[in-house]
């Protein structure tokens, strides 16, 4: 084919309809991502794993569910036309696709956090329905990418203050940056061995206690709520010399039910520094939002 030499269409879709329809439900999650995040085919983005290692990666990198929707306030634009003489009008671009959603309860420190996102750019979306569906796009139905839509803008707005019949919530505007990637290439995929809406961004948490030779007791709570975080493992807890930080040493851990642990590891001396990293554990993730250093 030569340059400008179009084909007209040739490529048009055929329109019978299928027996099965899709029940989608309302938008009830949103996961938020850089610009190039992708999902190499769908049989990846079908694989919980898959998304609770974007979720636990490093921060500029990692992928962030955001606060289940409360309530949703769309404004859906209508497509632009301009006018002409004699009547003629054409079609000048798709309308906009944006809207404000409002989150289910959200403490206030999540407030703050979710506001730091204002400062990203180019950020993208995933959406997650009320019937279990990932909802995206691809340029190719049988082997493309699984990808985020893409955003022209997204705003965490200001707390909303209660009236005494509302409660105090936080929520975010967004505006998608092309409505031809749904529309035109959209698809989805529904996860059946797992539940999308369960997953959850990393957590922040505490750590205090005090670095001994080889044992020590460890207490990790929640960030904000100070309540015990349990369940975490052996490879959550990071261990390393303050002279060869990239040297790891392993650490044991034993979960006491209370959110304190039992933690065991070879014999050390000198300055150490303690943490925790962002590994998953169920749907969820926790990170140290400080760190113990002791001179042991």
């Amino acid at each position: 084919m030569a340059f400008l030499e179009q084909e007209c269409g040739t490529n048009l879709g055929n329109t019978g309809l299928q027996d099965c329809l899709e029940e989608f439900g309302h938008w009830k999650k949103l996961i938020i991502t850089g610009s190039d995040f992708e999902i190499a085919d769908k049989a990846t983005a079908l694989l919980e794993s898959t998304w609770l290692t974007a979720i636990n990666a490093s921060k500029a990198t990692r992928i962030y569910p955001l606060p289940g929707n409360f309530n949703f306030e769309g404004d859906q634009e209508e497509r632009v036309q301009e006018d002409g003489w004699a009547g003629e009008s054409e079609t000048v671009r798709e309308g906009k696709d944006k809207g404000t959603f409002t989150f289910k309860d959200t403490a206030f420190y999540n407030h703050l956090k979710l506001r730091t996102h204002n400062s990203r750019r180019n950020p993208s979306m995933f959406i997650v329905t009320s019937q279990g569906y990932i909802l995206g796009y691809s340029e190719n139905l049988e082997t493309g990418k699984f990808l985020p839509q893409a955003l022209s803008d997204f705003y965490v707005n200001k707390r909303t203050i209660s009236d005494g019949d509302t409660k105090d919530r936080s929520g975010v505007f967004v505006e998608f940056a092309d409505a031809k990637q749904w529309n035109d290439k959209g698809v989805w995929i529904k996860p059946t061995d797992w539940d999308p809406l369960l997953l959850d961004g990393v957590k922040d948490a505490r750590l205090s206690g005090t670095l001994a030779a080889t044992t020590e007791t460890i207490t990790v709570v929640g960030a904000s709520d100070g309540v015990g975080v349990v369940g975490l493992v052996d490879a959550n807890f990071s261990l390393y010399d303050d002279l060869a930080p990239l040297v790891p040493i392993a650490v044991t851990a034993v979960d006491n039910g209370d959110g304190t642990y039992a933690t065991t590891h070879a014999s050390i001396t000198g300055a150490h520094t303690m943490t925790l990293f962002g590994q998953p554990i169920g749907t969820a993730g926790y990170e140290a939002i400080n760190s113990i250093s002791t001179t042991v």
